[in-house]
């Protein structure tokens, strides 16, 4: 059955999808990169909230929500797993940026609190963009 028949019955014609560019590859890879060190300042500027005398980490459990997003778009525009974990390798090295910066500051404390945010914020995110499948094609990507 012919295309055109497919349509005239009713059936929708799906046109093939083209690559992105590398144009358009490389402006997603700028925005991935400006959320993910937005989400690790972030969360690592609000890490240390209490409520109280409680302390509620809530900015980990942003930060790995966000991640995961961030890793998921950018297995959208591309297959390949660099892409893919091109998010969670920026917030990993802002991580670490932040906590080796001048001065000798160390906005993340060393303890549960810096490895949750390290874990769910980076590892995690990086595990899910290397070993996990890539979505299904989207329209954009080939």
């Amino acid at each position: 059955m012919t295309a055109a028949a497919q349509g005239a019955q009713g059936a929708s014609v799906v046109p093939r999808a083209r690559a992105a560019s590398v144009a358009e590859l490389g402006t997603a890879l700028v925005l991935l990169a400006i959320g993910a060190v937005a989400s690790c300042v972030l969360a690592s500027a609000w890490l240390t909230m209490y409520v109280g005398l409680v302390p509620v980490p809530i900015s980990v459990l942003a930060a790995g929500a966000w991640s995961l997003f961030l890793v998921r778009v950018g297995s959208m525009w591309s297959q390949r797993k660099i892409v893919a974990a091109f998010p969670a390798l920026v917030w990993i090295l802002t991580l670490v940026a932040i906590n080796l910066g001048p001065g000798g500051d160390m906005p993340v404390p060393i303890g549960l609190r810096g490895l949750a945010l390290l874990v769910f914020g980076g590892l995690v995110p990086l595990w899910m963009a290397t070993l996990w499948p890539s979505p299904a094609s989207d329209a954009h990507r080939r």
